[in-house]
């Protein structure tokens, strides 16, 4: 997107106007509106959390709850049930550093996980649903039973095979493109119950 492009987004301004830290937080916003996945005392825990919108609106919507952002760069956050992890999702002791922040398994556990875009897409595709698929690797020690999952998948051959592994795991499992996400995106977020 250029720059003249992104001055007239809508949720660009939106967000400046409202304090979130990025658009992304209408994303969430509005899956949370159709979905109800986030709920009051709830833990939850968001990979790929910068720039923080997310945390932004789990932080509210999980008031005396707790959230647990985590991403490669640093994150800055002034939010009182937030603490920021920064590691990479792939480092082999990334599940021990999660552990030991966590107080109790997350309820609901988020992911905005994004690789580095190459401009090749059968590449990019290939590790955006790799990241996908270390997140459900994490999840048996993480989220408790009973508990969801919302993650940003891009559209690909990849995609149909990794909805059917997550599916045998969630009695509820649909594709959703909320409208804060940019329709020339590909990007598509699963919603797990």
């Amino acid at each position: 997107m250029r720059l003249s492009e992104a001055k007239r987004d809508h949720y660009r301004k939106l967000a400046k106007e409202e304090g979130y830290s990025s658009r992304a937080s209408y994303k969430l916003i509005q899956i949370q509106t159709k979905y109800r996945i986030l709920k009051p005392n709830n833990c939850v825990i968001d990979f790929g959390c910068a720039p923080g919108g997310w945390l932004e609106v789990a932080s509210k919507e999980v008031g005396d709850g707790c959230v647990i952002g985590i991403d490669k760069k640093p994150v800055k956050t002034q939010l009182e049930n937030v603490k920021i992890l920064t590691i990479d999702v792939f480092d082999s002791d990334a599940e021990s550093k999660i552990l030991a922040i966590l107080r109790r398994k997350a309820n609901v556990v988020l992911s905005d996980l994004s690789p580095n875009i190459s401009g090749v897409w059968e590449v990019d595709h290939a590790k955006q649903i790799d990241l996908c698929r270390r997140v459900i690797e994490l999840l048996p020690r993480i989220l408790t039973r009973g508990g969801s999952i919302f993650l940003k998948v891009f559209e690909g051959p990849h995609l149909k095979e990794f909805v059917n592994q997550v599916g045998k795991s969630f009695g509820y499992v649909n594709i959703a493109k909320p409208p804060a996400s940019r329709t020339a995106s590909s990007e598509l977020y699963m919603v797990c119950k």
